[in-house]
Parts: C-alpha cells; structure tokens; sequence
C-alpha cells in the first residue's frame, strides 16, 4: 500500500508528517503528494537521511521543520526554495561539507536558519556560514549551537550510561546548562553575573551548584509504593520474559545502561503505509503475547491510559542511568519483576532538594520521566516494562509522581511542584 501524504494536509496549506516513523524510503516515486501550493511542512521526529526531492517541488514552502532526524546535509535543490522563510533543523547529523553554502545564500527570503544542537557543527561552520550567507542576506538569523572539542569529550563521557547515579553529579547531568544555573538563583540564591563567561561555563555553573548542595546538607529522600499488581499476571509475564528471545542488535537505546533494552511500538502509533511502521508492526507480532500480558496487567489499574500510551519498553538488567525523556508528552506507568534486591526503585526528582524512590517491584508506579530520573542500585535480575507517549496532546508537567495506591493515598502528601 501506498502512502498517502495527502490525508496529512491540514488547511491545504501545511503538512504535517511530525512523529510518523517515516524515512526517505517511504517517499518512493509512487507516492500520492498534495497537488496543492503546500506553504509549510513539517518533517521533524522522523528518521530520514535526506530530504525527500518531491519536498523540492513546492516552491512555495514558507517554511520546512526537519528537526530531529538523521540528516547530515541539505541537497543543492534547496534553493528551488526561493520563498523560503524558515529552516529548521535541530538535533540531526549536520557537517559542514554537507551544507550548500552558496545555494542557501541563494534564499534571500530566508530569515530563521536554525542549526541547533547538531554536535559536527563548529565554530567553523558558523564562521563560514555568516561570511557568505549574512552579506546576501541581511534579515537572516543563524542560529548555531557550539561546543568546544573538549566539551565534546565531556559530553561523551556524561552519558547517562556512563554516570554513576549514586552520585549527585550524575543525578544533575540530565539538567541543561541554564537550568543548572536558574536552579542556583532559585534554590540558593546565587545569582551567577551574565556579562562573564563563568555564567555560561557548564563546569563552573555544576561545581558551584554543588557546592551549594554540599554546604545545604543531602537531599531528602522520600520511599513511594507503587499499585500492587496480582500474582497471576506476574507469574504469566515473568514466564515470557524469560523466554524473550531479545532482537540480535545493538540495544535500541544505547546510551542508557542495561543488559537487554527493547521498545515495541503500540498498533497506530506512526503511518500505516511506512516501512518503519511496517518493521514495527512485524516486531509486534513477533513478541505480541508479551504485549498483550503487558497491555491487560495495565488495564487493571489504569484503563484510560493503558488506552493511550504509544511504545513499551521491555528491559533486562536496567541499571542507573540518570536521564530525562525529552520525548515524552506525559507521565509514564513503570513495572518491575524479578529476583532482584536492596533496590531497584525508580528515584526520579520531585524537587531540587527532593528525591522520591519509588518501590515498583511488582507493583505499578506513575512517573513524569520530563524530570531526571533513574534506578537505585540492587543485587540480582530485574527486568521491567515501562509504558510511555510521544505522541498526541501534551500533559504540562505539574509533579513527578503520582498518588500511591488507595489504602494509603489518605495519607499520602503530594510533592510541590517541581520547579527546575
């Protein structure tokens, strides 16, 4: 079957095609394209290498988001774009050599280029961009995020599988920069000078931020239960996981640590037609009697959202790695099994000095993984099952968990809302 970009068309004007497992293999020359005079598209959360050719043909795009793909270049085609007004693409493989210089000076209309967070991009890159792009085109902003070879390394080794989430440090990297520094004026009133070069220094934003906690004293923290979930559907999913014939790959999320990490895409959670989808869809069937044990122990105690949710993912051995899940649109149901102890909790920050650990072993626990969270030490096999969304409307981020099991919400005080 064909993909039909046509029923992604709102207004006659956009397309929309954000967050629908699509790559360039979906856009083959039999695909159905509007017919209409598209003035915006959105590509972003995807997983194309280059820009589709037919995009090329609507010369009347305003602007195109290709954010958080895997792109590594721009085609000389671009500057059949001549109306263009915004390109936007943070987060993808960007390099110099890859970009037409001379084609993007070419856009006079252009007046957003938006390079963020594409880590092969250097200082070199933005040199040679404004030297020949800017004297062409006077309105355009260039927006460009570098860093240094040596916070490159760095960032290397922070990780979230490479942190020790013991560690304070490692409970914070998940923290950009001007949290970091708004958590100083916030939480201890240091307020950091913006005209230095120290206020926009990671490493001397962190090492005062620490100081700081060492001077208050370690954070509190507060043990949560998780909804108890009944023996018979621990035993049934306990049997398939250890019959799980894990995929012989790399882990599907490699910088998180742990054993075994799989992810099964829910049934309607991207476009029919795209062979991503179709992959998905054929790693579904293949383990779908986990998925089923795993969607109907959910339904037990939350229908709505064992409704809702998007992707499972299945983990083995899980351990540490402090991190957010910028992803997300809204909390996440947490379950683990095993012969497992001394830990093994999901710790995720309800505050800057305060740390909730939720007890999920055998149990149900609701977490916002939008705030840093990650796994206390324990001794022995774990494996756990963690039911997300990353896609449809946003939840706003109010607290980081969630009220306990009835026979003890009664008790229970919620935590105040977090507040980086």
């Amino acid at each position: 079957m064909k993909l039909d970009v046509t029923k992604h068309v709102v207004n006659d004007v956009e397309l929309n095609l954000c967050n629908n497992n699509l790559s360039e293999e979906d856009f083959h020359s039999g695909i159905k394209c509007p017919s209409t005079p598209l003035q915006s598209i959105d590509l972003s959360r995807n997983s194309f290498k280059f820009i589709p050719p037919q995009i090329f043909s609507y010369t009347t795009l305003t602007s195109i988001d290709v954010s958080r793909n895997r792109l590594q270049g721009f085609p000389p085609e671009i500057k059949l774009l001549v109306n263009l007004e915004k390109l936007i693409a943070i987060s993808n493989h960007l390099r110099l050599r890859q970009l037409p210089i001379n084609e993007l000076a070419s856009l006079r209309n252009l007046k957003l280029l938006d390079l963020r967070y594409n880590r092969k991009l250097k200082q070199a890159a933005l040199d040679s961009l404004n030297e020949v792009i800017i004297p062409n085109n006077l309105q355009l902003e260039i927006q460009c995020t570098i860093s240094s070879q040596e916070e490159d390394s760095a960032a290397k080794k922070l990780s979230a599988c490479d942190r020790d989430a013991t560690l304070l440090q490692s409970q914070l990297e998940p923290l950009s920069t001007p949290q970091l520094a708004k958590r100083l004026e916030r939480t201890f009133g240091v307020l950091l000078d913006k005209e230095t070069e120290q206020a926009y220094n990671r490493d001397y934003v962190m090492a005062t931020l620490l100081e700081c906690y060492k001077k208050h004293g370690p954070r509190e923290i507060r043990k949560e239960k998780g909804i108890p979930v009944s023996k018979h559907r621990l035993d049934a999913l306990m049997q398939e996981l250890n019959a799980v014939n894990w995929p012989h790959t790399t882990r599907e999320r490699p910088k998180i640590k742990a054993e075994h990490y799989m992810i099964i895409q829910k049934p309607g959670s991207g476009v029919e037609d795209s062979v991503r989808t179709k992959k998905e869809t054929a790693k579904l069937i293949k383990y779908k009697k986990l998925f089923d044990l795993a969607v109907d122990t959910l339904a037990e105690v939350d229908p709505v959202f064992a409704e809702r949710f998007t992707a499972l993912a299945v983990t083995h051995n899980f351990v540490g790695s402090p991190h957010i899940d910028t992803l997300n649109v809204g909390p996440f149901y947490g379950l683990s099994l095993g012969e497992f102890s001394g830990g093994g909790r999901i710790a995720v920050e309800c505050s800057p000095l305060l740390v909730a650990e939720i007890d999920t072993k055998g149990s149900f626990g609701k977490i916002d993984g939008r705030f840093p969270h990650w796994v206390t030490p324990y001794e022995g096999e774990r494996f756990s099952l963690i039911y997300y969304v990353t896609s449809g409307s946003v939840e706003p981020q109010t607290t980081a968990i969630f009220a306990p099991p009835p026979d003890v919400a009664q008790h229970w005080i919620p935590p105040s809302t977090f507040i980086p």
